[in-house]
């Protein structure tokens, strides 16, 4: 499991992305990390089955924590790496603007969505298999 950290000018939210995972291998340092962010036990599973696949993601938020996890599961050609990389991105963007209501629609929102899939691609790359 490879994880990175998106860094955020002054800390204000956190977001971490998680792949090139095993989930049968690592089901308990997963689980462990979905409990962490609220999830229920039921959920887990069911998230970390979806995971078991090609061509699959998984975001999740804790307003509490200000913090978010991007979970990418091995895909089979860099463009269903990249559909699910800009798919959980969206999700974390609602996310961190629903937190600090910021309009949708607005600059500060694209901005945001740059600013994220930028340093993505910084600290990441593609690391489609």
């Amino acid at each position: 499991m490879r994880q990175a950290y998106l860094k955020f000018p002054h800390n204000e939210w956190g977001v971490v992305v998680v792949f090139d995972f095993d989930v049968d291998t690592e089901y308990e340092e997963m689980s462990e990390q979905l409990r962490s962010f609220g999830m229920k036990p039921y959920n887990i599973k069911k998230a970390l089955n979806i995971l078991s696949g090609y061509n699959t993601g998984m975001h999740v938020s804790n307003d509490t924590l200000r913090m978010s996890a991007i979970y990418l599961s091995n895909a089979t050609r860099p463009s269903e790496f990249w559909d699910s990389v800009a798919h959980e991105l969206a999700h974390t963007v609602v996310s961190i603007i629903d937190y600090y209501n910021v309009p949708y629609y607005s600059e500060d929102a694209a901005y945001l969505a740059g600013f994220l899939m930028r340093q993505f691609v910084e600290q990441i790359g593609e690391p489609c298999k």
